[in-house]
């Protein structure tokens, strides 16, 4: 089988690559902060004073969006659970504040449709081809919901070059190796035949706690590469630095 190189690095004894979805396929950083702040909005308007501690929990000032906050490396339900919290600290109770969450996160979605026409990065598609005819077998392994990476695929129409796809919709989420065990599972492989790559430091530790046989990062998605690098095999900044050879 021809070997994948990362930065120069030779993969050979991989069968699959798993790709993160957000910041590293697709580029939604701008879509996640147009989304964050009608998050806020909304709930602020419904709970008066609550909109400046959310929004620094997701990481949200300056018109930026912190690598480190919710919106960058938490999961759909992580920023439901958030952010029912801080309703919850303002005495309601903990149902009717996660109903309210789920409601305004719904709305929101409503609101802002754009997840679903993401356009894949330029240069992707190209590598994702070479790999899959190639023989390896490919994966997308998102933190977003599942609904919204099926339509991510259906709309770059990606199914022909993926093996499978999913998001996280309840329960662990990354870096708790967890999710990629069942990536794993559904590809037919053993995470010691699978590369990871991401643009967050919890994709390259999931990788990590995984026993995956590489992390690799990539630098245009939320996170500089300096914050992956400790995590990583090697950080590539461009697509061109993916290589497939004979």
């Amino acid at each position: 089988m021809p070997t994948i190189l990362f930065n120069g690095i030779p993969f050979p004894h991989i069968s699959a690559v798993i790709w993160d979805k957000d910041g590293t396929l697709a580029d939604t950083v701008e879509y996640w902060r147009v989304v964050g702040h009608q998050r806020v909005r909304r709930l602020d308007a419904q709970i008066p004073g609550i909109g400046a501690p959310l929004q620094a929990a997701f990481g949200l000032s300056d018109g930026t969006l912190a690598p480190g906050g919710l919106l960058a490396v938490g999961s759909r339900y992580e920023n439901e659970i958030a952010a029912a919290a801080y309703i919850a600290e303002q005495g309601w109770d903990w149902r009717s504040a996660l109903k309210m969450a789920q409601d305004v996160f719904r709305q929101v979605e409503q609101e802002c449709p754009q997840i679903k026409t993401i356009p894949i990065h330029l240069g992707a598609r190209k590598i994702l081809g070479q790999i899959a005819q190639a023989g390896y077998k490919q994966a997308i392994l998102s933190a977003d919901l599942t609904v919204n990476v099926q339509a991510f695929v259906q709309h770059n129409e990606l199914h022909d070059l993926l093996d499978y796809h999913t998001g996280i919709d309840t329960g662990p989420t990354k870096p708790d190796p967890e999710p990629l065990y069942k990536v794993c599972t559904a590809l037919g492989l053993e995470p010691a035949e699978v590369v990871m790559v991401g643009d967050s430091p919890v994709d390259l530790e999931m990788a990590r706690r995984a026993g995956c046989a590489g992390a690799i990062g990539v630098s245009w998605g939320f996170h500089p590469s300096q914050g992956l690098a400790p995590l990583s095999d090697t950080v590539i900044t461009d697509w061109s630095q993916i290589q497939v050879l004979p």
